[in-house]
């Protein structure tokens, strides 16, 4: 019964991985390269996960504050209040809702303690705090929203609220720039400390401030208007056709920006520490390349003879060629696929029981919030493989073209 070459190259293959020619045992060059390529395999997917656990964090972080989608003016001049305007965002079926917001820079000061400093004042509505889920990041305190004794309460940055000793109740004073610029405290907004919110990232907790809109619009916009609108998509529609629905109807004063354009520095570093990190564990995938490549190199030489006889019986060039492009599949495979399991059991490991603690820049997290991408992992094993074959072909090639009476004569 005649055997197809590719049956009998992939069985040969196999049976040259299995044990050494001399020894008949097991070939501890093979579990090597495997070793090599499993545990390159395994970082690629146990750091991807990591990185992808804390992209989806710390941009989920920055749309709870900054809105996945804002809508700017073009000049930096106030937004007009139009309501037939808002009433047409709201009728697009990709816009889930529609929040004016009003922000500025102002200093903070606290008469009672003689505290200071300088802060990102914004104005916004009860129903945009409860909505976006920021109500669920309050440490302490309530919403910022118009108190019974008509006073608005203000909701600080848990570090800025350390700077004012988490006073609760007592007054703030909120000075725009506009105020050391004219005479009497013409813009000087007050307010009492209601409460206290962690985003997870130091850069809005050290600086951010909520204020009701309406007390926000006597600060920065006395004279009407606002800074702009946040808009949150809806679950059905992307990020990127709600861009695009908006651009519409939205008239070319304003601009549409995502919450990665109005964060070009965070978004860039994000990519550029996931690509960084892929081609550096890359790396371990790499060097466990050249140990297949000797790997097979070496058995070419132990089964010179053996070549010769298949040769001399009438197997082609393209049989040996295959027999040792199937030595660095199988090694690929059986790699990638320990690998695989090996990362995912290290992502669990790491995700549940906490034994890796994230370091204070990201102390809204107790560990790392591990996100697994099965395009990451499909890819962690897919390039590994494909490193294998190529790792494999110059000493397949060799194979190939070794003489038959060379071989014999060994």
């Amino acid at each position: 019964m005649e055997v197809p070459l590719a049956t009998l190259s992939w069985k040969l293959a196999w049976r040259y991985l299995k044990r050494h020619p001399q020894r008949k045992r097991l070939a501890f060059a093979s579990v090597v390269s495997t070793a090599g390529v499993t545990l390159g395999v395994a970082a690629l997917v146990i750091v991807m996960s990591i990185l992808g656990g804390l992209e989806d964090f710390i941009s989920h972080s920055v749309k709870a504050v900054d809105a996945p989608i804002a809508i700017l003016s073009a000049n930096s001049s106030p937004l007009p209040d139009d309501s037939s305007f808002i009433l047409s965002l709201r009728s697009l079926q990709e816009v889930h809702s529609v929040s004016p917001f009003i922000e500025g820079e102002a200093v903070a000061r606290m008469p009672s303690r003689d505290i200071e400093a300088g802060c990102l004042v914004r104005g916004i509505t009860e129903s945009y705090f409860r909505d976006t889920g920021l109500d669920s990041m309050l440490i302490w305190g309530s919403p910022p929203t118009v108190w019974e004794n008509d006073l608005p309460g203000a909701v600080l940055g848990i570090y800025l609220a350390e700077d004012f000793m988490h006073s609760m109740g007592d007054t703030l004073l909120f000075f725009p720039p506009s105020a050391f610029f004219s005479s009497g405290r013409t813009g000087v907004g007050r307010a009492v400390l209601a409460g206290s919110i962690e985003t997870g990232l130091p850069v809005n907790d050290r600086k951010i401030v909520y204020l009701p809109l309406e007390t926000a619009s006597r600060i920065f916009l006395p004279r009407g208007g606002y800074t702009g609108f946040f808009i949150q998509p809806e679950d059905d529609f992307t990020q990127e056709e709600t861009v695009r629905a908006l651009e519409e109807i939205v008239p070319d004063s304003m601009n549409v920006l995502t919450w990665q354009q109005r964060n070009p520095a965070l978004y860039a570093s994000l990519k550029l520490e996931r690509l960084g990190a892929f081609a550096a564990i890359l790396l371990i995938t790499l060097v466990a390349s050249f140990n297949i490549t000797g790997t097979i190199a070496r058995s070419v030489v132990e089964r010179r003879r053996d070549i010769a006889v298949l040769k001399a019986m009438g197997a082609n060039r393209q049989l040996i060629l295959r027999v040792f492009l199937w030595e660095g599949l199988l090694v690929g495979l059986a790699g990638a696929v320990s690998g695989i399991i090996l990362g995912l059991a290290g992502c669990w490991v790491i995700g549940s029981t906490g034994i890796i603690h994230l370091p204070d820049v990201y102390s809204f997290h107790d560990s790392f919030p591990m996100k697994i991408s099965l395009l990451a992992v499909f890819t962690a094993g897919g390039v590994s493989v494909l490193i294998s074959i190529l790792a494999a072909l110059v000493p397949a090639a060799r194979a190939s073209a070794l003489e038959p009476t060379k071989g014999l004569r060994q």
